[in-house]
């Protein structure tokens, strides 16, 4: 449906998106759950790394919400195998125990954005936002991409045929009685 300023709501812009989170707090995914489901994204929620990569695995994810802390292994650690498995799909690292080197190191290996517990849903709406424009450029130049090689293509193969029929119209000149 369409809001008061003939623009379409915001669960209509987000149908699309697909959304993991990993955390190993249940409350929280719980909370993010439903913030991103009344958002009208399409939410997933893995309260272990185990469940997490399955999920990765059987649905094609937009964006990966993940913590840094996690039983067992770091997040950091899941970041980088993460973006070695499915080097398009984004990764918004949260953390109540975020230092500096953290979130630099976070960022180095990939992570679109940082968020520190507790944030406030504006918070991670925006950061979502922000990697939903990101997502939709990437598809506009990759279309732009392609549409470039098929001109070039197709520039080739006239330039081509225009070669070849000055070839064979100077042959016809110069070999003429």
């Amino acid at each position: 449906m369409f809001n008061t300023t003939g623009k379409p709501e915001n669960h209509q812009l987000n149908a699309q998106m697909k959304v993991l989170v990993i955390d190993d707090e249940i409350n929280f995914t719980e909370e993010i759950e439903e913030f991103l489901l009344n958002q009208g994204y399409i939410s997933f929620t893995a309260n272990n790394v185990h469940k997490g990569r399955a999920i990765l695995k059987s649905q094609d994810i937009d964006l990966l919400i993940l913590d840094v802390r996690l039983k067992g292994i770091s997040g950091l650690d899941i970041l980088k195998e993460v973006k070695q498995s499915y080097p398009k799909l984004e990764v918004i690292i949260v953390s109540a125990h975020g230092d500096m080197e953290t979130v630099i190191t976070a960022l180095r290996n990939g992570a679109i954005d940082y968020l520190k517990k507790p944030f406030r849903h504006t918070d991670i709406q925006i950061a979502i936002q922000r990697t939903r424009k990101f997502l939709d450029l990437q598809r506009v130049i990759k279309n732009m991409e392609e549409k470039t090689s098929l001109i070039s293509k197709t520039c080739k193969k006239r330039s081509s045929a225009i070669s070849l029929a000055k070839v064979n119209k100077s042959r016809i000149f110069w070999n003429w009685p």
